[in-house]
């Protein structure tokens, strides 16, 4: 499933002129860092660029997760005559099912 979300989330996904801007600016400056380091420290500059690209990649998938998730259950609920859904009974029930793995532990 987190492969299918991936690729919808890659397929919908557009860029905007102002992330092109930024990232334009955030190049120059690592550019204009990386010149002043010296190689470990370009290492260590390097390892945190990527794990922030990482950190924001997951951040992205898990928003566009979430909202689909959203919108699928808000479509399920407009298909199927039940009761809407309700935030106090659904928090109610995960926290019961927390205690319920927390006294199995």
């Amino acid at each position: 499933m987190h492969d299918y979300m991936k690729a919808l989330y890659h397929r919908f996904d557009s860029p905007a002129e102002r992330k092109e801007k930024l990232e334009q600016q955030v190049n120059k400056t690592h550019k204009q860092l990386t010149g002043q380091l010296g190689k470990q420290q370009r290492k260590l500059l390097l390892r945190l660029v990527d794990l922030e690209a990482a950190l924001r990649d997951e951040a992205c998938l898990h928003s566009f997760m979430s909202g689909y998730r959203l919108s699928h259950g808000i479509h399920q609920e407009l298909l199927a005559d039940q009761s809407p859904y309700n935030f106090e009974d659904e928090d109610e029930r995960l926290a019961c099912e927390k205690i319920r793995k927390e006294q199995e532990e």
